[in-house]
């Protein structure tokens, strides 16, 4: 969906109380939130492969929507919630920042089989890898990548749902001239994929029970 200095020209909306020497200095704050649900929540999956194929992540305003609706609906299906990731560090130059972003996504990419993908506006589907007898999907996991203009954290460690609710507020209430860059990644992404609990627990193991 862009670099981090690409994006940052297109930030264009100057909204009344942001703090104008945030969006000034090259301080960035990279930040991952990530969300396992049961695979019982069915509706959200479909709703993230509805939003991944319209929307316009080509464009600033695009990727912030896409934004609000993926923290709006997460909060949504608050009651599927089952584990937490999340971690928010702020960096002082921008090819720092890209690294760490880059370094998050790719990590998080290569723990499962994308049959979706949208950057920049293009769309790119493939069929997914088909089920074995024995592969009971049992999770949802879904992962935010932010790049934003902020000199803190946009969060600590969460492991409350309370926790959790709160900073998908805060995402979704954010002002739209500090998200710089922007990715979702959600698994699985066709009914047909599967997420056992077994691989949660191996390719997601740093997760954390809600309490």
């Amino acid at each position: 969906m862009g670099t981090l200095k690409e994006s940052r020209k297109g930030v264009m909306v100057q909204l009344e109380g942001a703090d104008e020497a945030e969006l000034t200095n090259d301080i960035v704050t990279v930040s991952l939130l990530q969300i396992a649900l049961r695979a019982d929540a069915h509706r959200l999956q479909t709703l993230l492969n509805e939003w991944g194929e319209t929307a316009e992540t080509a464009t600033p305003e695009g990727r912030f929507s896409l934004l609000q609706q993926v923290a709006q609906g997460l909060s949504d299906y608050s009651r599927y919630w089952t584990h937490v990731l999340a971690s928010s560090k702020t960096v002082n130059a921008y090819e720092e920042a890209e690294e760490l972003f880059n370094a998050w996504s790719l990590r998080e990419r290569s723990k499962f089989s994308e049959t979706l993908t949208n950057v920049d506006g293009v769309i790119t589907q493939r069929s997914p890898v088909p089920l074995s007898v024995d592969d009971t999907p049992a999770y949802i996991v879904v992962t935010l990548i932010l790049g934003t203009e902020g000199d803190l954290p946009l969060f600590d460690e969460i492991y409350s749902a309370s926790a959790l609710r709160g900073v998908l507020d805060d995402i979704r209430l954010m002002q739209p001239r500090y998200l710089v860059v922007f990715e979702m990644l959600w698994s699985p992404q066709d009914l047909d994929d599967s997420l056992t609990e077994a691989e949660l627990a191996t390719e997601y193991a740093e997760m954390a029970a809600i309490a």
